[in-house]
Order: structure tokens, then C-alpha cells, then sequence
């Protein structure tokens, strides 16, 4: 397995060919945020969203009663793994089991049960975290899971279950992969079964490609890399711009154009899941796709003030607006970026979002996605908003040296 080593105290040059450096640079500004800051605002998340009882983040600090939707539950955890990875403290190993043991108990990861997963992606979302998880802790329930959740969602719920009194769907039985009576449609990943197959969405093929990948690394198995080469290579011919790093959508009834609508958490799974197969195989050309997918963030989805852009309403007041996580999705895939592909010029453009968004922190500690603007501290805030700033701190390269 290729392994590039990233050493912080030397200028290490771009090995992107021909990769644009929009990002900046200049590793060495330091834009006003610390170690102890970063613990201080995921403390303050956990402080204001964490439902102790329920094991579960709240929707939102309005005490509404709402939990968050369960795939945003997924980069929450996510969170969670990632502090304890930097701080190797118990507590937050303790959080993450009890954010597990109240997803399971709510969700019930029982895979095949409508009544909790409806889309190919909700699960996914899952699927990877819990194989991450698995990595992180050795732990076998993590796996196993993971491992139930990757194949229900490939094959689908098959005929023998129908009976099973937690709904069949005939399209299902086919699974999300392939499966298609026109074969001109090809491989790549459906979104849905309920609103009938209706697309190949970019948040169903990419994140499957990521948990492939994940679940490769904890189990060694073969098949997993293989999927992950065939839904990439269906995305990126699909769904995927080389020239200009966009990332479309969805696709929709075979070979009509895709949906050319860019959104960050599609930009942040094509940029992860390329970076993840170019560590694997060395082949350049996932490398430049996904340096490609990054620099479309830096030069489309960032203000003028070159810091992420909010996605999603624009009123706060909108507690339901899931686009509020996408930024905590991109926490989760950028390091492998910038670290393990020594893809340093990209840092200065996500250490001054952290640093804007970590300015302009509410009275409670909290953060939004509207990096730019403080919020009132007396209106509720969503966690997938407030997700974000604290999302990204926790996985900044290089975080342990400004303690």
C-alpha cells in the first residue's frame, strides 16, 4: 500500500499535475485558534446538543424535542471519533459508545426495517463511520454492523424477506448497485427505491466508495477495493467534471445530462474518495480529480472574503435545513487531502474559514455555518449548523503543536 508521509516543518512541493493552488499556501499564518480552542467548541457543542438520556444530538438548542435526522447523526460520530483521536481522552471514547448505544436503540441499525431507512444513503453515511469506528477501536460490534449495512445496501432486500412485516419494495430486491433491466444505464449507485429508482445521486456512489475503501482497510478483502474501483469509475465519468472539479448531483434515465447542481458535501466525498483510492494504488489520476474537486470549493463555493460559503436557507431560523452538515463532511475528508497526499496549499483557505467562523462564536460557544455573521445567541440554532466550525477545527492538520 502506497503511503505518503506528510512532515508539517517542510515545504512539500505539489505533486498534482497541473493543480491549481487557489487554496493558498502560506502554512505558516496562524489565524488565531488553538488546541485548546478546538476541545473548547466541541465541548460547547456536546454542552448544547447532546441529549444525555437519549444518546442522540438534538435537532436543534430550541428544546423542539427533534433529534437530528439520522444520517447527519453519522458526521456527529464521526466528530466524536475525531477528538478522541486528538486528545486520546476517555471521555470522548465514552460519548462515542453512547452515541452508538442511542443509534441503535432508536434506529435499531437493522437495515432491512422501513420504518427507519428509506434511502441508499442514509445508510451509507452510517456504514462508513461505523467501519472508521471498527478502525479506531478494534471493536467487532462496529464491524459486523458496518459490514451488514455495506451488503444490504449493494444487493438490496431480497424476496425471502418479504413477509418479514418491515416492508418490500420490488425495486429493492435489486439493491442500489446496478441491477438495471436497460443495461445502457450502467453501473454506479441508486439513491432510492420508494420514489421509483429515480436517480444516481453523487451522495449515494461517493460515500460507497468511501466505505468501501474504509472497510478494505479493516478486513483486507479483495471485493471491497474492486467495488470501490467500479462506482468510481461509473462516477467519475458521470458525474464528475476532470476539467473543472464540479461534481454533478445526480443522474437520472441513463444518458441524459446530469444534474449539474454543486453542492459542498458532493465536492468533499469525490475529493475523499479519489484521494483514498490514489493512496491505495498510486495511480495519478485520482490524485488530480480530487485536487480538481477541492479547487472547485476554493474557487465556487467560498465568499469573497475566501472562506466556505454557506449552502442551504439562508435564515437560521430554518432548523431543518440538513445543508447545514456539509461542512462537517468536508472536516472528515480533507485532512486525507492535505495530510496524507501532501496537498499543503490548501490549509491557508480552511484555517481562515475555522478562524472566521470561530470568531464570530455566539455567547454559548456555538458556531454556525454562516461563518461570516454571528448569530443572536437567543435564537435556537441547529446542530447541523452549529456542526460545522467545530468539525473542521478537530480535524486541522497540525492542531497538537499549538496546545
Amino acid at each position: 500500500m502506497k503511503k505518503i508521509i506528510f512532515i508539517m516543518l517542510l515545504a512539500v512541493a505539489s505533486i498534482c499535475s497541473g493543480c491549481d493552488k487557489n487554496g493558498g499556501g502560506n502554512a505558516g499564518n496562524s489565524y488565531g485558534f488553538s488546541y485548546q480552542d478546538a476541545l473548547t467548541a466541541y465541548d460547547a457543542f456536546n454542552a448544547g446538543l447532546f441529549e444525555q438520556g437519549r444518546g442522540l444530538y438534538a435537532r436543534d438548542t430550541g428544546q423542539s424535542g427533534a433529534v437530528a435526522v439520522g444520517w447527519t447523526q453519522a458526521m456527529m460520530f464521526d466528530m466524536t471519533m475525531n477528538a478522541y483521536k486528538l486528545t486520546g481522552d476517555q471521555k470522548y471514547l465514552d460519548l462515542m459508545r453512547k452515541h452508538y448505544e442511542g443509534a441503535r436503540d432508536s434506529f435499531t441499525f437493522d437495515w432491512y426495517d422501513y420504518s427507519h431507512w428509506d434511502l441508499y444513503d442514509d445508510m451509507m453515511w452510517w456504514v462508513g463511520s461505523l467501519a472508521r469506528a471498527y478502525l479506531l477501536t478494534g471493536d467487532e460490534e462496529y464491524l459486523k454492523v458496518s459490514e451488514e449495512g455495506f451488503k444490504r445496501v449493494w444487493e438490496g432486500k431480497p424476496e425471502s424477506m418479504k413477509n418479514d412485516g418491515k416492508g418490500w419494495n420490488e425495486l429493492d430486491s435489486k439493491g442500489s448497485f446496478g441491477g438495471d433491466d436497460n443495461p445502457q444505464y450502467g453501473d454506479g449507485m441508486y439513491w432510492d427505491w420508494k420514489f421509483g429508482r429515480i436517480g444516481k445521486m453523487a451522495c449515494i456512489n461517493y460515500p460507497t466508495i468511501i466505505a468501501a475503501m474504509e472497510l478494505y482497510k479493516g478486513t483486507n478483502k479483495p471485493e471491497y477495493l474492486e467495488k470501490a474501483k467500479k462506482v468510481y469509475k461509473w462516477a467519475s465519468e458521470n458525474l464528475f467534471n476532470p476539467q473543472t472539479g464540479a461534481v454533478a448531483d445526480s443522474k437520472h434515465d441513463g444518458n441524459i445530462s446530469p444534474a449539474w447542481t454543486m453542492l459542498v458535501y458532493n465536492q468533499a466525498t469525490a475529493m475523499g474518495s479519489a484521494a483514498m483510492l490514489y493512496l491505495e494504488t498510486g495511480d495519478q489520476k485520482y490524485l488530480d480529480h480530487a485536487c480538481a474537486a477541492m479547487d472547485y470549493v476554493v474557487k465556487e463555493k467560498s465568499t469573497a472574503n475566501k472562506v466556505i460559503k454557506p449552502e442551504g436557507s439562508v435564515d437560521q431560523s430554518n432548523l431543518t435545513d440538513e445543508m447545514g452538515i456539509y461542512n462537517s463532511i468536508l472536516a472528515q475528508y480533507i485532512p486525507i487531502l492535505i495530510v496524507d497526499c501532501g496537498q499543503e496549499q490548501y490549509l491557508d483557505f480552511i484555517e481562515r474559514s475555522i478562524e472566521t467562523g470561530w470568531k464570530n462564536r455566539d455567547s454559548r460557544g456555538l458556531t454556525n455555518k454562516f461563518l461570516e455573521k454571528r448569530l443572536n445567541a437567543s435564537a435556537p440554532v441547529s446542530s447541523y449548523t452549529a456542526s460545522g466550525v467545530p468539525a473542521l477545527m478537530l480535524t486541522f492538520p497540525g492542531l497538537k503543536d499549538r496546545r
